[in-house]
C-alpha cells in the first residue's frame, strides 16, 4: 500500500502489463488492480460530508439492536483488520519488513472479506429493525 500517489501510479503501470493467462498470476493481477485504484484517487481530498450522505444512503437510519453473537462475530472481524492492516502498514514501502506481492494479495483479500462479512451482519441487524419498525407501525 503506497501512500504517495505518483509510487502507487508508477507501480500501477508496471503492474498492467502482468500476464493473466494464467492462474499464477492472479494475486499480481489482483495487487495490480488495488494499486490502480489507489492511483485513481490521486490527491482528491477527504470530503467527510460526502462520505456521511453515502453512509445515510445505505439505509442505517433504524437503531439496531445486535445479540451477542451477531456482536462478537462484528468483533471478531475487526480484530482481524486490525491485525491485518498493521501487517501491511508494516510492510510499507518505508516498512520493517518485506511480503511478498502474493502474500500482500492475499491479506487485500482477506480484507474485503472480512469487510464483507461484518457489513453482512450489520445489514441483517438493520432489517430486522426495519422489520420491527413496520410491524409497529402496522
Amino acid at each position: 500500500m503506497n501512500s504517495n500517489p505518483q509510487t502507487a501510479r508508477a507501480a500501477a503501470k508496471a503492474g498492467s502489463s502482468v500476464d493473466c493467462s494464467s492462474d499464477t498470476s492472479s494475486p499480481d493481477t489482483a495487487y495490480a488492480d488495488a494499486i490502480q485504484a489507489l492511483a485513481d484517487l490521486g490527491d482528491q481530498p477527504l470530503d467527510i460530508h460526502e462520505i456521511c450522505r453515502l453512509r445515510r444512503a445505505g439505509g442505517f437510519t433504524d437503531d439496531l439492536a445486535l445479540t451477542e453473537c451477531e456482536a462478537q462475530a462484528i468483533n471478531t472481524r475487526l480484530y482481524g483488520l486490525s491485525a491485518i492492516s498493521a501487517l501491511l502498514i508494516g510492510a510499507d514501502d518505508d516498512g520493517s519488513f518485506k511480503l511478498s506481492k502474493w502474500l500482500q494479495g492475499g491479506l487485500h483479500s482477506a480484507l474485503y472479506a472480512l469487510t464483507e462479512d461484518a457489513q453482512a451482519v450489520l445489514h441483517r441487524a438493520n432489517e430486522k429493525a426495519a422489520e420491527g419498525q413496520k410491524g409497529a407501525a402496522g
